[in-house]
């Protein structure tokens, strides 16, 4: 299925549009892509007018040119209307905003089987209907939230797909953009009558400005399971993580009156998911964590799980300690050799009071030069495949550039490393010094593990179980 005009249309037109309420979704959406997007971008409504000096029209006829895709945002029992008039006229895709649809029982599943046959017939692609239709910066974005109360993630290269809108919304958007995630396309499939995970999967894995996709899944029909299939030909050049919804029995119900979702045993599909290579993320948290660590590190499989925990505080350490353990993350203690090699690297402050176990606790009087020094030697060691580099700027001897100078030594190593740094924007300069050098900043030790748990399950299902790790 081509969905070029779904993701890179030059021209959309916004069904729907109000000449009494302002805050209609059809208008939030024509306003936001008249002010903001790449595409040419015209109202319709058949009472016609004009919206701020701007026409309406009232036909899909006076539309002037071509039309790549419409956004429908009508009552359920118009769609399918407004589809044939859309055929009429060669537009390529619809994205349908509006509910009432399966979700709604018997007379509603009818009507989107109208709708899809309405759209089978004249090759046009369907996104919904009951969604929030797609995000593609900076060429089109469909979701009818007001720009003045949401945020955007900076444009990268997770691509997103998810049943439910305000997921999408909520942990994708906001919180992708509070931690740094930039994503190169994001679609909510809603009742996801046409466009589902499979073909969104083919598709992301085409794109040239994605190298990690992530799912929002809920329940098991086919079109997942034929999306559990394919993963299997691209997990292993594109990690996919999913996240997946109505695993109880209350959410399965809810599921299913919120996109007609079919329950499916979660068992059954974890399963699947790993035995197709799928990374599935248990918690919300752990989907931001995963994608952060996948755009920054893409497929960088931990194949021992042994990793070297630095820190300028023992508590941390030891936090550290016990959150990678609880991942089957191996945090391997050092011998006296490999201690005194560390030992030699420190300056004669931290020489004698440095805990270099492993954790390597440098104490708050560590520099940036032991960080560095130590980092260097840990990561030239092939018995550790990444560390988890803990920062507290506000030690006396530690300065801004310390992100910059471990970035340094990260690039001159292919293993992967995550760094600790507390949320506060005076730390702003080392967050910088880190992520822009390669390494990606959380802001808890828990994040930081689950980045690395994400790369010990793309080893393990790479590997089909691997020595050290349990499955």
């Amino acid at each position: 299925m081509d969905l070029s005009k779904v993701f890179s249309p030059r021209s959309v037109v916004v069904v729907g549009v109000s000449t009494t309420n302002p805050f209609h979704p059809a208008n939030i959406i024509f306003n936001k892509n008249y002010y903001g997007s790449d595409c040419d971008v015209y109202a319709v409504n058949p009472k016609g007018g004009e919206l701020e000096r701007r026409r309406i029209y009232r036909t899909l006829d006076e539309v002037p040119g071509p039309v790549d895709m419409a956004v429908v945002a009508v009552k359920a029992d118009r769609v399918p209307q407004v589809a044939r008039e859309c055929a009429a006229v060669g537009v390529g895709a619809l994205v349908v905003i509006s509910g009432g649809f399966a979700e709604m029982g018997e007379e509603g599943r009818a009507l989107q089987d109208e709708l899809v046959g309405v759209c089978r017939e004249n090759s046009m692609t369907l996104v919904g209907p009951n969604c929030f239709g797609v995000y593609s910066p900076p060429v089109v974005d469909t979701f009818f939230l007001p720009p003045e109360r949401t945020v955007k993630p900076r444009k990268g290269d997770v691509a997103v797909a998810s049943q439910s809108g305000a997921f999408l919304v909520d942990q994708v958007m906001t919180c992708f953009h509070e931690v740094g995630i930039g994503i190169s396309v994001a679609v909510s499939m809603g009742n996801k009558a046409m466009v589902d995970e499979e073909v969104l999967l083919e598709h992301f894995a085409g794109r040239g400005d994605t190298g990690c996709i992530c799912f929002y899944i809920e329940g098991m029909d086919e079109g997942v399971r034929r999306f559990i299939q394919s993963a299997r030909q691209i997990s292993d050049r594109i990690p996919i993580v999913a996240y997946i919804g109505g695993k109880s029995e209350r959410g399965k119900a809810a599921a299913h009156s919120h996109t007609a979702a079919l329950a499916g045993d979660h068992d059954m599909v974890a399963g699947a998911l790993k035995q197709s290579g799928i990374l599935e993320a248990t918690t919300e948290a752990e989907v931001a964590s995963f994608c952060k660590i996948l755009s920054f590190y893409h497929h960088r499989p931990l194949r021992q799980c042994s990793i070297a925990i630095i820190s300028s505080s023992g508590g941390h350490g030891v936090i550290a300690s016990d959150l990678a353990t609880a991942a089957e993350l191996q945090v391997p203690e050092f011998d006296r050799e490999r201690r005194e090699a560390l030992r030699a690297l420190l300056e004669p402050g931290v020489r004698d009071i440095a805990s270099l176990y492993n954790p390597v606790d440098l104490t708050g009087s560590a520099a940036d030069q032991d960080f560095e020094r130590s980092l260097d030697y840990l990561l030239s060691q092939d018995d550790i495949e990444a560390a988890l580099v803990l920062t507290l700027p506000y030690t006396p001897m530690m300065t801004s550039f310390v992100g910059t100078r471990l970035g340094q030594v990260v690039k001159k190593y292919d293993k992967p490393v995550v760094a600790y740094v507390p949320n506060l924007a005076k730390y702003g300069m080392v967050l910088e010094g880190f992520e822009l050098n390669g390494i990606p900043v959380v802001h808890s030790i828990e994040e930081g593990v689950q980045m690395l748990k994400a790369l010990r399950l793309l080893g393990l299902y790479a590997g089909g179980g691997i020595p050290g790790c349990r499955g």
